[in-house]
């Protein structure tokens, strides 16, 4: 038993789950200057709605939408494959190298599609990898110097199943893109990211941007225990009632329930292995917020 505990430890520890992108209800929020709106201010989203298949390739279809508060004032569909550790978008009938995950300091990505002021390709060189905790998730990260100074960037860092801190794309002289205030999706959870230029004001529910909602009960300091966890498991720090879900690595629902009296959940019916936990909770404005998505251990 202690074997297989060390080993699924082993396993998060170096990243069995990283090579995911873009899964299906991931969302990214940008927050942009905007002169060209009443408060400067425009807000663009990046979110993956469906897998499609293109040439015979399996993508993710995703909607890259900018608003104005509730007003959207543009829609364009995007579409976007992995392929080991590299990341390519759909552009002129063609697929293009967005980003490679698995680079290492000292690399130069071509991105081809990307043309720079002499009309050469954009070089993406990465200089330094780290590593950062994502919501407990270990994640690489890239530190890249990208563009040519005059007409095109890209950056400022890269990290691993969520891209560029500043916005998807490279971004040309005289566009309103980024910089990423926060991403979103069923294994991460809510990541608020760090490297956002007023990191104060970033820190709020992604919801917000759009919405103007301001809710004040949706906590990060969540606590399931014991785990790793054989019968059943609890949960601190959360408002009743909360709905759960149990998910596999798969991303099959195994489990799932309402707790309105007992914040315990029973486990027993389990099989061994590591499962994520969902969590669901009402707001005083009657909008279901997902609070954690919490990977858990289950030794039955």
């Amino acid at each position: 038993m202690k074997k297989l505990i060390f080993l699924i430890f082993l396993a998060i520890r170096t990243g069995i789950f990283a090579q995911v992108f873009a899964p299906v209800g991931a969302i990214w929020h940008y927050t942009q200057s905007n002169p060209f709106q009443l408060d400067g201010w425009t807000y663009k989203t990046i979110e993956s709605v469906s897998d499609t298949i293109i040439e015979g390739i399996q993508c993710k279809k995703m909607i890259e939408i900018e608003r104005y508060y509730d007003d959207t004032l543009f829609a364009k569909n995007q579409y976007m494959y992995l392929e080991n550790d590299s990341i390519f978008f759909l552009e002129d009938e063609a697929f293009h190298l967005l980003y490679d995950f698995g680079a290492e300091a000292g690399d130069t990505l071509i991105l081809d599609y990307f043309l720079t002021f002499d009309g050469s390709p954009l070089k993406m060189i990465i200089d330094s990898t780290g590593m950062i905790n994502v919501n407990g998730l270990a994640k690489k990260i890239q530190y890249i110097t990208c563009g040519d100074g005059v007409m095109v960037e890209f950056g400022h860092q890269v990290i691993e199943g969520i891209g560029s801190t500043y916005f998807m794309f490279p971004v040309y002289d005289g566009e309103v893109n980024g910089p990423l205030r926060c991403y979103q999706d069923s294994i991460v959870g809510l990541y608020l990211s760090p490297y956002h230029p007023n990191y104060g004001w970033n820190h709020q529910d992604c919801a917000e941007i759009i919405t103007g909602f301001h809710e004040n009960e949706i906590t990060n300091d969540i606590i399931i225990y014991p785990n790793p966890s054989s019968g059943k498991i609890a949960i601190k720090n959360i408002d009743l009632p909360v709905e759960f879900s149990i998910i596999d690595i798969y991303g099959r629902v195994i489990k799932k329930g309402l707790l309105t009296m007992s914040r315990e959940i029973l486990t027993d019916e389990l099989s061994s292995g590591i499962y994520f936990i969902e969590l669901l909770t009402e707001s005083v404005s009657g909008v279901k917020h997902k609070i954690k998505c919490i990977p858990i251990i289950v030794t039955n």
